[in-house]
């Protein structure tokens, strides 16, 4: 269903208020350029719904699309143009749910994952910006409860939880993501259909589930349910176990990992309520241990509750593996790293007097860099934002 948004007086002029509390951009008045710098903050005079975007690409016109879940599990696509102004919305009818936080972008074509509301079982979608909507690429019977996609270019990875057998499921799809390539799991030995109906729904503990592939091609790395607890399993290029760094039962594990090659990772990992960075962790596939023990430097002021972003990030020329994350005073911070060591080259905080929560992240095609929040007015209304920083703050962060 598509919907136009349509916004009072007062409230543009209470997201002036806020825009300006959320990110200064350093900029003298005659260099600044709306499409490289920018914040903005979506309305919505429902007051009764409540937005978190979970998933940002920028679009072949130089917009942006953003993947939403509102009121629970429900489903909304937002379009952009470069500036950041709103140039659509549409909800997916209430036959689809459970959006997984991750948009694909194939050649110029947009595509992400979700769950059908009584089946349990997994479509691809995709979108189309013609009709300005979303529509069935594929649907998969046999995959229940999709949680996490990965597309590694040439094949896709969907992580899944099966509910007859108590096993996590890793499916590989082929390119044209229209047929099951190989399938492998692992015993969780319990029933988690509450936590993950309690996660999906925005009801209860959210789990960040997640999948990648190492440089090399030669593992699968899934963060998921696995043995009593919500671990992080190394499968190698044919789906069988290979290696696992145990959760502390479900209060403890992995937060986020970006593979980087050569068993070196960048990590955040949590337990219960504390947080810790690892932008240079050495891990071996093979091993059988626990999350907590992977050194890593403790980050009191951050919300374990919240994700955790790792991507690798480049200025002007170089590479840094780069952390978004959510303060505990509800602030977003960025730190940037030098790619492949410890050695921390910039840090950049942004947010002042709204709450803000970390949702996505992505360098953007004039060297800048675009942030998807969620931000809460009034201590009430959650809804999306976006924050663009241009190609000369992003260099000034780690110059």
């Amino acid at each position: 269903m598509i919907r136009k948004m349509t916004s009072p007086k007062f409230f543009f002029r209470l997201l002036f208020l806020v825009a300006f509390g959320l990110v200064s951009t350093g900029c003298k008045k005659k260099e600044y350029k709306p499409e490289e710098s920018f914040i903005k903050v979506y309305n919505d005079d429902d007051g009764s719904r409540n937005y978190f975007p979970l998933s940002m690409q920028q679009t072949s016109d130089e917009g942006y699309l953003i993947l939403s879940a509102y009121n629970g599990w429900n489903i909304h696509l937002l379009k952009t143009d470069k500036e950041g102004d709103m140039l659509w919305e549409y909800d997916l009818p209430s036959k689809y749910i459970n959006a997984v936080p991750t948009l694909m972008k194939r050649n110029t074509g947009l595509y992400f994952v979700c769950m059908d509301a009584v089946g349990l079982h997994t479509y691809v979608m995709q979108v189309d910006e013609t009709s300005r909507s979303a529509v069935e690429f594929q649907e998969f019977q046999q995959l229940k409860y999709p949680l996490y996609v990965a597309d590694n270019s040439s094949v896709v990875y969907i992580q899944n939880y099966e509910r007859s057998s108590y096993k996590t499921g890793i499916t590989k799809l082929n390119a044209a993501m229209d047929q099951i390539e190989e399938f492998g799991s692992v015993n969780i030995f319990t029933d988690v259909e509450d936590k993950i109906v309690d996660d999906l729904s925005y009801t209860g503990k959210r789990f960040p589930f997640h999948v990648s592939v190492t440089p090399e091609n030669d593992y699968v790395v899934m963060s998921g349910f696995n043995n009593y607890s919500f671990s992080t399993v190394f499968l190698d290029s044919d789906l069988d176990f290979s290696g696992v760094y145990n959760g502390a039962a479900f209060d403890g594990g992995l937060n986020s990992i970006l593979p980087l090659g050569g068993n070196k990772f960048a990590l955040a990992r949590f337990s219960f309520s504390n947080l810790y960075y690892n932008p240079s962790a050495t891990l071996s596939p093979t091993a059988i241990d626990i999350a907590e023990s992977i050194q890593a430097e403790g980050k009191a002021e951050l919300d374990a509750e919240s994700p955790v972003l790792i991507k690798n990030i480049a200025i002007e020329g170089t590479e840094y593996t780069t952390y978004l994350a959510t303060t505990k005073s509800n602030q977003l911070l960025l730190n940037f790293y030098q790619k492949g060591s410890n050695v921390l080259k910039g840090t950049k905080y942004l947010g002042q007097s709204a709450p803000l929560k970390a949702c996505d992240f992505a360098k953007t095609t004039d060297e800048g860099l675009m942030i998807a929040a969620r931000v809460t007015l009034m201590s009430s209304f959650n809804r999306i934002a976006t924050i663009k920083l241009s190609k000369e703050e992003l260099a000034a962060i780690v110059e």
